[in-house]
């Protein structure tokens, strides 16, 4: 505790303000100092961005469009065939006779 009764420092406003814009000058420099001019060199993550190869390629072309839009489709129903396979089995619901209740029950809010 006495260790550090004798280091005491007191700085005015004045010279906080010139640390901070000394600070703010110099900071910068060095780190562009540390970093040089090899930047590929000091700051390279190998692996960082994925291969291309691996992305999704954007289709372009007419046909490519279509394509892809037909994929989604179909696997937009098989997921809904495989999700209704699961609703009849696990719970016993026909379908067909729910889809005709709600429509029911909606014809009667409506009129």
């Amino acid at each position: 505790m006495g260790l550090f009764n004798n280091f005491k420092f007191k700085y005015t406003r004045a010279q906080l303000e010139i640390f901070r814009f000394s600070f703010c000058l110099l900071a910068p420099v060095a780190v562009m100092y540390y970093i040089g001019t090899d930047t590929d060199k000091k700051l390279n993550v190998p692996g960082f961005w994925p291969d291309p190869a691996t992305l999704n390629q954007i289709p372009k072309e007419p046909y490519e469009i279509k394509a892809e839009l037909a994929r989604m489709k179909k696997e937009r129903l098989e997921k809904r065939l495989r999700l209704e396979k699961k609703i009849q089995e696990e719970f016993g619901l026909d379908l067909e006779e729910e889809k005709e209740k709600i429509k029911r029950d909606l014809a009667l809010k409506k009129g």
